[in-house]
């Protein structure tokens, strides 16, 4: 009996296998071919399966007449509908660095002199716009600037083509108006702009204005554009379902990952809706993605595998589409489209600004009218405009395909600008009692005149306590000669040492005034020189007497010069940076004394693979000249002798050198920073003619371990020093050393 019923359910099974395949066999040679439309869904990271799957359909020959996507779909819908066969997508997706992609930043060697220099201070990286009396803030914590670009070079051969219909295979885009909720369809304009527009996650991706829309991400509206594909073209679908599964509890652990959840549920709710319009002739994909999460982007090649097994499967379903081998390449033939050139224009110019002068700009774009023009060369001009620091984002489109072209570069105003407000917090301590904190903040207001003017004020209160305002005036468009009046009042307090021990503070109050004319070295540097009047009162408040109490005046002509081609400010990677400044005090300007005082340091950083060598080098001299005490070098601390207390060696003439390695351990979210690093660093000084009338203490030599982190408040460090003779320190570092 048993072996009869496993006889009778053979006959079946092979009874159905063989009805399948009639049925899925191919249409019979002149039949009329159905058109398909292939349906892509958001997902994030997860949605690089969707290169697996065209893969696979490509194998299997299966024609496609037009695609429609959102987010993640929309960008690997967008780039095969321009022309990019599924092997070189997926080269393009696997060769991605998605974390730079993600990072707003553009390369720091493109980024202003002047927004570089505030690297350098303790301030957070949040930036709040002033308005109306109130404090504002992006509509995003990602402007996609560096999106936008990535997803120029993917959609590169269909640059030109504005109708998305007349795309090599036709396609649509999903976007939501936020304003209402409606779901919108992006069928023309820039492609680039589009797809960025349908992946804008609501809060972490800034929003995009499209036709007067302000649009973010399509999943929340319609994550599967089923409906799209066949208003486009469709009489079958392909569909293909990678959608985000719900959050557990345990991994909603902020703002951002709430929105997504959201998301997901609205995502949810569209996707099942256009699920219950498929019909028998339709073909669902639906990759089972396991813990391949949408941020997952290290996890592609997985992905991508998984979406060419799910394909697989289904490909006796998929047979009846397929066409034959000639057919299927001369369509293919006219699909895939070679890298188009963007050739060259009559005219470069600028629209949708408001207070931005665009002659200023100009100088910022080395591509010229007449010469060929790059995608890489366009995008480089691009990063410069946004490095300035005024605009939440900037695009380009080329126009005139029946007249003379222009370039138009679209530079977006920041919304929350055109004054800001930042705040910053320094720390520090080497667990023997020197404890020291600076809390600063900072006022910039923009564009204050049609050459770029601009007003700074900072206030901070802690060990250096200042307050100091400076307006920064262009003097012509090109921005390359500027002036600067300047003026501030502080104080600042220094310990003063007996060997290890601190005898006494030095408190150094001043008020100062200035000018400088200066010149921009492009976004390399910038050199200054002016003059200089400073009121003085030095004493010591606590302790022995070690340095005289000063009242009197300094003045006198200032130099200094920057170079700054560091690839970051801390924890670099590559790159040279390298600051100098020259003080000559004369009787002849009001000075008390003459002296002179010489400064310079140095940086050069390398790496191999995830190894990174910095090497620094600075130095200072009077020249003699007997400088006054307030005037003081100084060594010692973190970082600048390790071992020592800070500021222990004070003096009027020093040298000092450190070799420094690094490896980063492990990375950050992107709101906290860019990751943990382990390190060391060896350290050698001098410092000579000292202060507290000490003989030099010769040769001084100190190396460190430490653990570092490049946060959004700067460099954090906990480390352990040794030095000559056994000294030994802790310190912990929060905020520029």
């Amino acid at each position: 009996m048993k072996r009869t019923a496993a006889a009778l359910i053979g006959a079946a099974l092979t009874f159905a296998g063989v009805a399948a395949a009639a049925a899925d066999a191919p249409a019979p040679a002149g039949a009329a071919r159905p058109r398909i439309g292939l349906a892509l869904s958001g997902g994030g990271a997860r949605g690089i399966a969707h290169v697996g799957v065209l893969k696979v359909l490509d194998e299997l020959r299966i024609p496609i007449s037009c695609v429609t996507g959102t987010s993640m779909g929309a960008i690997v819908g967008a780039t095969f509908a321009a022309g990019t066969p599924p092997a070189r997508l997926q080269e393009l997706v696997l060769e991605a660095n998605w974390s730079e992609i993600f990072r707003d930043q553009p390369p720091r060697a493109e980024i202003s002199i002047r927004r570089k220099g505030e690297d350098f201070k303790t301030l957070f990286a949040p930036e709040f716009g002033v308005q109306d009396g109130g404090l504002a803030l992006p509509k995003g914590l990602i402007a996609g600037v560096s999106i936008e670009a990535f997803f120029r070079v993917l959609t590169q051969p269909a640059a030109g083509i504005t109708d998305f219909h007349k795309l090599p295979i036709p396609f649509v885009a999903m976007a939501t108006d936020i304003e209402n909720g409606a779901s919108i369809v992006l069928d023309h304009g820039s492609l680039a702009q589009a797809i960025r527009a349908s992946m804008s996650v609501p809060g972490a991706i800034a929003p995009v204005e499209i036709d007067g829309r302000l649009l973010v991400d399509g999943g929340i509206a319609n994550n599967l554009p089923i409906d799209e594909a066949r208003k486009l073209c469709a009489d079958v679908i392909i569909a293909i379902n990678i959608s985000t599964p719900p959050l557990e509890r345990k991994d909603i652990t902020s703002a951002l990952s709430v929105t997504l959840q959201l998301i997901n549920f609205l995502g949810k709710h569209t996707v099942e809706r256009q699920l219950a319009s498929l019909g028998p002739d339709d073909v669902l994909i639906a990759p089972d993605l396991g813990t391949i999460s949408a941020a997952s982007f290290t996890r592609s090649v997985a992905a991508i595998r998984i979406g060419e097994e799910a394909t697989r499967q289904l490909a006796p379903k998929l047979a009846r589409y397929s066409l034959p081998e000639a057919e299927y390449a001369a369509l293919r033939d006219r699909q895939v489209a070679k890298s188009a050139e963007l050739g060259t224009v009559a005219e470069i110019r600028f629209e949708g600004l408001e207070r931005t002068n665009p002659e200023v700009l100009r100088g910022l774009v080395h591509s010229q009218p007449g010469e060929p023009l790059t995608e890489e060369k366009v995008s480089a001009d691009l990063r410069r405009i946004f490095g300035r620091g005024d605009f939440e984002g900037v695009s380009y489109r080329i126009i005139g395909d029946t007249g003379p072209r222009a370039m138009v570069i679209s530079p977006r105003e920041k919304s929350w600008g055109p004054a800001f407000l930042r705040f910053g917090l320094g720390l520090q301590s080497d667990f023997q009692g020197d404890n020291s904190f600076n809390l600063l903040v900072q006022y910039r207001k923009t564009w204050i005149n049609h050459l770029g003017g601009e007003l700074l004020v900072e206030g901070q209160v802690g060990q250096d306590t200042h307050l100091y305002g400076e307006f920064y005036q262009p003097l012509h468009e090109p921005g390359v000669w500027f002036m600067t009046p300047y003026a501030a009042v502080g104080r600042t307090t220094r310990g003063v040492y007996a060997g290890d021990d601190r005898v006494a503070d030095y408190l150094v109050g001043s008020t100062r005034a200035g000018v400088d004319l200066g010149a921009t070295l492009g976004t390399m540097g910038a050199a200054r020189v002016g003059l200089q009047w400073t009121r003085v009162d030095a004493r010591v408040d606590t302790g022995s007497p070690v340095l005289p109490s000063v009242r009197e005046d300094t003045a006198g002509v200032r130099a200094a010069l920057v170079l700054d081609q560091l690839d970051q400010p801390w924890f670099s990677r590559e790159g040279y940076g390298a600051y100098s400044t020259l003080y000559a005090a004369t009787k002849g300007l009001g000075s008390a004394v003459d002296y002179q005082v010489f400064a310079a340091e140095g940086r050069v950083v390398h790496s191999w693979g995830p190894h990174t060598v910095s090497l620094t080098a600075s130095g200072g001299t009077d020249f003699g000249s007997d400088m006054p005490a307030y005037e003081s070098f100084t060594l010692g601390g973190p970082l600048r002798l390790s071992a020592f207390r800070v500021n222990q060696f004070a003096g009027r003439e020093y040298a000092f050198a450190r070799a420094m390695y690094y490896q980063r351990i492990f990375a950050l979210p992107e709101l906290l920073g860019s990751g943990v690093f382990a390190g060391a660093s060896a350290e050698v000084g001098t410092m000579r003619d000292r202060f507290d009338g000490l003989p030099s203490a010769g040769t001084l030599f100190s190396g460190s371990v430490f653990l570092g982190a490049s946060t959004f408040a700067g460099p954090a460090y906990f480390g352990a020093g040794i030095g000559n003779s056994g000294t030994f320190s802790l310190y912990l570092l929060l905020g520029a050393p």
